[in-house]
């Protein structure tokens, strides 16, 4: 990765991290951020609300085509997720496009191994905007003091590994 490459990382790392906190969440980037630390698994961002727990690798794409993620690195990612009991999501940072938050769950993987996150697939992705809306709404009270149910509505419903039924 070049000196500017890693740099937008960065910058859009901080951006992500600072527009969640802005929005209530508690957020923590992770000590090895961009620096391909092997020995522990550490996403990129962590962001808590009301007890759920969001984990993010972000990306940067400026040009048009796939992006990819590699194998371990997604792998990684799905593992701190589900020892957190979290939500594993990559945030793409397009410009002049915005966000889009992948959830893990619905990208899609190579022949190789690596993720693979197409346009349809980031033109689908809930923007950052929305995602916020969701998670807010669903940690407001119903009528009676009940909250909503946790998951995004544009996922799956499964159930399984969140441990918060």
């Amino acid at each position: 990765m070049t000196g500017s490459a890693r740099r937008r990382g960065f910058d859009a790392e901080r951006e992500l991290a600072l527009r969640l906190w802005s929005k209530g969440f508690a957020v923590v980037r992770g000590p090895a951020s961009g620096s391909r630390a092997r020995r522990l698994i550490y996403p990129d961002l962590v962001a808590l609300y009301h007890g759920r727990i969001f984990v993010f690798e972000v990306k940067y794409r400026r040009s048009g085509g796939p992006l990819y993620v590699e194998a371990e690195q997604a792998r990684r990612l799905e593992e701190f997720a589900r020892r957190a009991g979290g939500e594993a999501y990559i945030a793409v940072k397009v410009p002049r496009r915005g966000w889009r938050l992948v959830p893990l769950e619905s990208a899609a993987y190579t022949p190789s191994g690596r993720l693979r996150i197409g346009e349809e697939e980031l033109e689908t992705a809930p923007t950052l905007e929305e995602f916020i809306r969701s998670v807010v709404n669903a940690a407001l009270p119903l009528e009676g003091g009940e909250s909503r149910p946790g998951k995004l509505s544009s996922q799956p419903s499964s159930g399984e590994g969140s441990g918060r039924e």
